[in-house]
C-alpha cells in the first residue's frame, strides 16, 4: 500500500491522502508507506527562482511519522528520474520492485516524463498490473477554495499565518539549528536566537507572534523575519526572542510555531528607534499569545 505525492507541508489535503492509504492498508493487514521526490519537481526543473518548501524534508518526514506512516521512500528527483516514462515507472518501480497493493493520490497527481502519468492512467494500469488504485477528492475549506500547497504558500505571503494553520491543521513553523549571529540584539537587551530560511519559502517579511520549542519547553516569543534593514543586511534570517528564557541555544535545533502577523518590517532611523519599536512589539505579542 502506497501514497504517491510531493506531500509540502502535509496539509490538510495530503493528510485526506493519507488517512485513505493507512485505511485500505489496516483493511488488508499490510504496511502503509509513502513515496516523496527530492529535491522538489519545480525547483529541479528551475521553474521557480524563489524556494518553495513549505516544511524542510527533515520536518515533512516527521509529519509523515506523526500522521502514522510505516514507511517512506525518498526517490531522488534528478535528470535521469525526470526522463523516465510514466509506464516504466509503474511497471519497475511499483510493480516489479515495490509489488504494490494499491496505490493512492490525490486527484491532480501527475507523473512522468511530460507529466503524461495520470490518475485515469494509473487507473488503467492498475487493472492490468493488478493492483488497486484511489485517487482521492480534493479538500475544500468553507468558502469552496481547495486546500492546497500553493494555496497556503499565498497565505504565507500576505503574513496570513492563522488562516495557512487552519489549511495545514496545526500551526505553521519553522524548524532550524540556531545559529550565532552578529549578537545585535544582545547588545540592545532583546537575545534573539537565528535561524536560517536558505532552503524555505519565505512568509511575508515582518513582525511576528510566536511560540518557540526548546529543550521540550515551548515559550512565548516575538520574531522577526527579514533582512533587518536598519543594519544593511541582505540574508532572510529568522530571529526570535523568547520571553522569560534565560539559556543560551546556539546550535540547538528549534521549532518556531507562528501564531499571528504583527507589523511589517522596515527600516529605522537608528538603534533607539529600533528598541522602542522592539518593545511595543513585544507587549503586543504578549497580548496576542496570552489571547490564544
Amino acid at each position: 500500500m502506497i501514497a504517491l505525492g510531493n506531500f509540502d507541508g502535509v496539509h490538510l489535503g495530503h493528510q485526506s491522502i493519507l488517512r485513505s492509504c493507512m485505511d485500505t492498508a489496516h483493511a488488508a493487514g499490510i504496511k502503509a508507506a509513502v513515496m516523496t521526490f527530492e529535491p522538489h519537481p519545480r525547483e529541479f526543473f528551475g521553474r521557480s527562482h524563489e524556494r518553495l518548501r513549505i516544511a524542510s524534508f527533515r520536518r515533512k518526514a516527521e509529519l509523515l511519522r506523526d500522521a502514522g506512516i510505516d514507511i517512506l521512500f525518498v526517490v531522488r528527483f534528478n535528470e535521469r528520474f525526470s526522463s523516465l516514462a510514466a509506464e516504466a515507472f509503474v511497471q519497475e518501480v511499483l510493480h516489479r520492485q515495490l509489488a504494490v497493493k494499491h496505490v493512492v493520490t490525490g486527484y491532480n497527481f501527475a507523473f512522468g516524463k511530460g507529466r503524461s502519468g495520470t490518475t485515469d492512467f494509473l487507473m488503467k494500469q492498475g487493472r492490468s498490473l493488478e493492483f488497486g488504485f484511489t485517487a482521492c477528492s480534493p479538500v475544500h475549506e468553507v468558502g469552496g477554495k481547495v486546500v492546497s500547497s500553493s494555496a497556503i504558500r499565498q497565505l504565507l505571503a500576505v503574513g496570513d499565518v492563522r488562516k495557512a494553520a487552519q489549511w495545514l491543521g496545526r500551526p505553521y513553523d519553522i524548524e532550524g539549528k540556531v545559529q550565532k549571529g552578529q549578537q545585535r540584539g544582545r547588545t540592545i537587551g532583546f537575545p534573539t536566537a537565528n535561524i536560517s530560511l536558505t532552503h524555505l519559502f519565505k512568509p511575508r517579511f515582518g513582525v511576528y507572534a510566536v511560540r518557540i520549542s526548546a529543550g521540550g519547553t515551548w515559550y512565548d516569543a516575538v520574531a522577526n523575519l527579514g533582512v533587518r534593514p536598519t543594519f544593511d543586511q541582505h540574508e532572510a534570517l529568522l530571529e526570535v526572542h523568547g520571553f522569560d528564557m534565560n539559556q543560551s541555544l546556539y546550535g540547538q535545533q528549534v521549532r518556531v510555531e507562528f501564531v499571528d502577523f504583527i507589523r511589517d518590517e522596515k527600516r529605522f532611523d537608528n538603534v533607539e528607534a529600533l528598541r522602542t519599536q522592539i518593545v511595543a512589539d513585544c507587549a503586543q505579542a504578549r497580548e496576542v499569545l496570552g489571547g490564544c
